[in-house]
């Protein structure tokens, strides 16, 4: 965390009446989860390109794949985000990064391919190409030109849809979010898991974050189990945006 950053979260906790102990613990704390994790090796990516390792412009790597046995590359910002949302969210089933790539036919009427960053698969079936892209270079980098003529020139064997995804969607808050669904998710710990849904169940109306971790013997154990509430659609915040603990939460009964 930056300076300022640890600066801000410490007044908003002050005038929020959190009080945080900075008092280092006499023990480590370990994540506890039900299901021990397993570690296989890394199998290569599935994706028709592989991005170059550096670039002065945006960022590249790589990060698991939805089921974690995979390499998954990204090469921007957006990529990168897009790809945690996408692994957090329940209703996608089967992720796959650079691919496919589509031949299509330019205004030079020459022959042209585009491989899309994103296809994946929704529980209801459905099949979507996705291209991520910065807001402010969808159209300069002829992006949206190259989507139409495929759409025109057809798709059907590879999707059902195509999707622009920016950082409308990407976003640094829906990013966090999706980061903690995906750390409890891998850590979840059944028994905790009760005890925080017999506890909000109980709630009348919203409740503040940092409430519900107080009461709860072990502060760490209560977070990971409240992101699962919040995974399963049992908490939902009230507001949009970032989740923090001065986020209300409402009991949202799944």
């Amino acid at each position: 965390m930056r300076h300022e950053h640890f600066i801000k979260q410490h007044m908003l906790n002050i005038r929020n009446g959190i009080k945080v102990s900075f008092e280092v613990p006499t023990e480590t704390t370990y994540h506890k989860p039900s299901t021990p994790p397993s570690y296989t090796p890394v199998i290569p990516s599935l994706g028709n390109r592989k991005p170059s390792e550096k670039s002065p412009f945006n960022w590249r790597g790589n990060q698991p794949s939805l089921d974690g046995t995979r390499i998954m590359y990204f090469e921007s910002g957006v990529e990168l985000k897009a790809g945690r949302i996408f692994k957090a969210d329940r209703n996608v089933v089967e992720l796959r990064e650079q691919w496919p790539t589509i031949k299509y036919k330019g205004a030079d009427r020459e022959i042209h391919s585009h491989t899309f960053d994103y296809h994946l698969r929704r529980a209801c079936g459905t099949r979507i190409l996705v291209a991520a892209k910065p807001a402010e270079k969808v159209v300069s980098s002829g992006l949206l030109d190259i989507l139409r003529r495929i759409r025109r020139q057809g798709f059907s064997m590879y999707g059902d849809k195509i999707s622009i995804v920016t950082e409308a969607f990407a976003n640094s808050a829906a990013s966090a979010n999706a980061e903690w669904i995906l750390l409890s998710r891998r850590n979840k710990n059944d028994e905790e898991y009760q005890s925080a849904l017999e506890f909000v169940s109980g709630m009348t109306g919203p409740m503040r974050f940092w409430d519900m971790l107080t009461a709860a013997p072990k502060i760490s154990y209560r977070r990971t189990a409240i992101w699962n509430l919040i995974d399963d659609g049992f908490l939902v915040p009230v507001l949009p945006g970032r989740i923090t603990d001065h986020s209300l939460l409402a009991y949202g009964n799944n």
